[in-house]
Parts: C-alpha cells; sequence; structure tokens
C-alpha cells in the first residue's frame, strides 16, 4: 500500500466511527508512526509504506476508533512548546492550561520578585507535571513543587522534568496540603472542577479514558477550590499569588471565594474561545 492510500484509508475509516477530527488523527498517527513529516510525506506519497509500518498503523487506527485519546495512543503530546509523556493515569494537557502558564510567568517577571531568587512555586494537582514543568523551565529563578494524590501520575510528572532537562522541579506525593511543608510565593492548581453529573455527558474519549479522579469536582464542581482557598494560608508568603484554572461558569462562585478569605486585586482571564479560565488573587499580610 502506498503513503497516499494509508492516509486515506485511515481517515475513512475514523470517519466512519464518528471521529470528529478524523482528518487530523490520521495525520498525526501517519507523522508519529511513519516517523515522517507531512513535506515527507509529500515526496513519498507514492512510495510503498513497508508492511510492519502498514499494520502498526491500522492498529493504531482501530484503538483510534473506539474511541481511545490519540494523545494516549501516540504517548506525547505538546504543552507550550515542550513535550510531555501521557498515559490513562493523567490528564491530556490542554492549550487552555497554557493561561494558567503565562500568567505564572507574568507574576513572576513582575517587579516584585524580579530581582529574587529562588522563587517557591506550589502546583497542587500536578498530574503530568505540565504545568510545574513548563513554569520550572521558564522561570529558572523558582523553585517549584508538584503534588497529586497518585502515585502513578507522579511517576509521569517525574519522567517529564527528566524528558525536559529541569531539575528546579520536584514532586511529591500529597492529597492537597497533606505533605507539603513551607510557604509559597505562588501557589497554582488545575483541580478537578466539573460538576459530578457533568462527567457522564462529557465526550467518550475524556469519560472513559482520562482518570476520574483529575476530573470530577463533586457536586457543584467547587469542592477542591474551596478546599484549597480554606487550607492556603498556612502555606502561602505575605502578598502571595493563587492561580487557578476554571470552568467556563465557575469564576463568580471561585471569585466570591477568594473575596470571603480576604484575598484582593482579584482578576478573571478568558482563554482564546473567549471563556473564562483563569482565576487570579492576592493575599492580604492580614488573612481572614
Amino acid at each position: 500500500m502506498k503513503y497516499a492510500e494509508l492516509v486515506k484509508q485511515g481517515q475513512l475509516k475514523l470517519f466512519r466511527s464518528g471521529i470528529n477530527d478524523h482528518d487530523y488523527d490520521a495525520w498525526i498517527l501517519v507523522e508519529k508512526i511513519c516517523d515522517i513529516s507531512r513535506t515527507e510525506y509529500f515526496i513519498k506519497m507514492h512510495d510503498e509504506v513497508p508492511l510492519d509500518i502498514e499494520e502498526k498503523y491500522f492498529r493504531a487506527i482501530e484503538k483510534r476508533m473506539t474511541h481511545y485519546p490519540l494523545q494516549y495512543i501516540v504517548g506525547e503530546w505538546e504543552f507550550m512548546g515542550l513535550p510531555f509523556k501521557v498515559n490513562e493515569n493523567v490528564l491530556i494537557p490542554r492549550q487552555d492550561t497554557e493561561l494558567l502558564v503565562e500568567k505564572a510567568v507574568e507574576v513572576i517577571g513582575a517587579d516584585y520578585y524580579v530581582d529574587k531568587q529562588d522563587i517557591n512555586v506550589l502546583d497542587l494537582c500536578t498530574g503530568s507535571g505540565c504545568i510545574a514543568i513548563s513554569i520550572a523551565k521558564m522561570c529558572p529563578n523558582t523553585k517549584v513543587t508538584g503534588s497529586d494524590l497518585s502515585e502513578k501520575a507522579l511517576e509521569v510528572a517525574n519522567e517529564n522534568a527528566n524528558l525536559n532537562k529541569v531539575d528546579n522541579v520536584h514532586f511529591e506525593k500529597s492529597d492537597l496540603f497533606t505533605n507539603i511543608k513551607g510557604k509559597y510565593n505562588i501557589i497554582v492548581s488545575n483541580p478537578p472542577y466539573i460538576k459530578s453529573e457533568e462527567v457522564e455527558k462529557l465526550m467518550p474519549e475524556v469519560r472513559e479514558y482520562e482518570p476520574r479522579m483529575a476530573l470530577d469536582g463533586d457536586a457543584d464542581g467547587l469542592k477542591f477550590y474551596r478546599k484549597i482557598i480554606d487550607e492556603c494560608k498556612e502555606y502561602m508568603e505575605k502578598d502571595g499569588y493563587i492561580i487557578f484554572e476554571i470552568g467556563y461558569d465557575q469564576s463568580e462562585q471561585v471569585k466570591e471565594l477568594l473575596r470571603q478569605k480576604g484575598f484582593t486585586d482579584i482578576e478573571v482571564l478568558k482563554d482564546l474561545s473567549g471563556n473564562d479560565r483563569v482565576v487570579t488573587g492576592k493575599r492580604r499580610q492580614i488573612y481572614v
């Protein structure tokens, strides 16, 4: 079979299986499994595909036809321009979450921190470590701690730290603050925030394969925001910042939780789709 036919058949199989991004997914699988770029493909499109590569490609297509996530099939995904290993033990890094990292980097680069070394950053519910590692990579004057309750997620996070060659990040097993020591200038988190009843309505790629403990935010989706905001005062430096990713309809509720605990300079940032996506706040020296 020639490369052109390989792509066409892959796209058709995915289309018939109801995969929304069938063309894109078939292309990605060709690039990863055949180890060729788009440019190389157009040069080789009328060449024969080695039989072992053809068989490997269609095995991947068949897996994707079940709605198994593309990212888990290829085993790696890009976030903030960096590669991250992913599997069923971690959430797939998403572009929307890059806004949280960008805000953290902005805060670290602000006048208050510009000449400060060893800025301590805590990433709660770190998962794959994509947030913690990205901050550590982009801000070498930080010491970043990532925490997660899942040992298997932390294995992936440590692998990703090695993959991206960052040595100013480390990971701890902790149920939020349970095993956390010290104080931090910045606390970031992309916690589980989907309402329990809404999890069942998610697309099958998410509902069936991504870890539920990283998705389910309890009945109202706010369980982890409440707990983090209630407990964070013991772990924040004076004038420290907290930065959350939120669901598109949660900004007012999270803002109010922050106000109740005396946070100031509360700000909501929108993602590229125009949805509320990140909430930030600054701790008062006198904490409620």
